[in-house]
């Protein structure tokens, strides 16, 4: 990476309506692009939050296509947040009721240049109108770390809860992550305590960029989520953020940040503890 990178988060509130989702996350992505973006991320659950995830996963090399020809047309990297998906890595089958959750990056080119399957599912209890969240439930956690090279930008694919588990982060950065991104669907109630904090300190711990793109609103009477999607540097300065409604978050990602961060403050080369690798899990 030798130039600077603008990377966009597309924030948006999505619900059970397909089309109006997708309608909504091509205008975000246009937005990006007029915005100079190189690389946009969609959020976690972009094309269908709360709905039947085996029926959505039917359209999955669908939707992968869509993603595909909004880069191409757009001249875009673009990361799909998530996407259901019926099968595994390796072509089997997901075991019903559940399916894979699928961060999908498609190049310039329109092809799908990588996938990654979230590997850690929300299974909480929190204080909100839901209550009871249990991922597992309706998502098979995957098993692969994964880094992604996009224009020269090493980007570490991590989904939303995801950010709470450092060995993960780590694993991205010692694979060679300048950004490591987190399209996300964070609670209203867990990203005001924790969403801000978490993506800092992912960005301090590593040396690393870190963006957050989430969802944002009251996509059901039980379901509200944070929005704040954010770009950090490594030193853990916020250097773009949104608010709460559907929007385009635009920031620099510096490789002269990266190395004066990296250089005077080498965290990575002090490590004491192995993280297991992409094959370890």
């Amino acid at each position: 990476m030798s130039n600077i990178t603008t990377v966009a988060a597309v924030q948006m509130t999505s619900g059970t309506d397909t089309d109006a989702n997708l309608a909504a996350a091509a205008d975000g992505l246009e937005r990006a692009a007029e915005g100079g973006a190189s690389l946009a991320v969609l959020p976690e659950n972009f094309a269908g939050y709360g709905v039947d995830y085996r029926v959505l996963a039917e359209r999955h090399e669908a939707l992968c296509q869509w993603l595909g020809e909004r880069a191409r047309a757009l001249g875009l990297w673009v990361l799909g947040g998530s996407l259901p998906a019926l099968t595994r890595p390796d072509g089997a089958a997901v075991p019903a009721p559940r399916v894979r959750t699928r961060a999908v990056l498609a190049g310039p080119d329109g092809t799908v240049a990588a996938r990654y399957d979230k590997l850690h599912l929300f299974d909480a209890d929190v204080a909100d109108a839901q209550g009871r969240y249990r991922e597992s439930d309706v998502f098979e956690a995957g098993d692969q770390v994964v880094v992604a090279d996009a224009g020269g930008l090493k980007v570490g694919l991590a989904i939303c809860y995801d950010l709470r588990f450092p060995l993960h982060a780590r694993a991205l950065a010692d694979a060679g992550a300048d950004l490591i991104v987190y399209p996300s669907a964070f609670t209203a109630t867990t990203g005001a305590a924790h969403w801000q904090v978490l993506l800092r300190a992912t960005a301090i711990q590593n040396g690393c960029y870190v963006l957050g793109a989430n969802q944002c609103g009251r996509h059901s009477e039980q379901r509200a989520s944070h929005g704040h999607s954010m770009l950090v540097d490594p030193w853990g300065r916020v250097v773009a953020e949104g608010g709460e409604n559907p929007g385009v978050v635009l920031g620099p990602v510096d490789p002269a940040v990266l190395k004066t961060v990296r250089s005077g403050l080498p965290v990575h080369t002090h490590q004491r503890f192995q993280v297991s690798g992409p094959d370890d899990f």
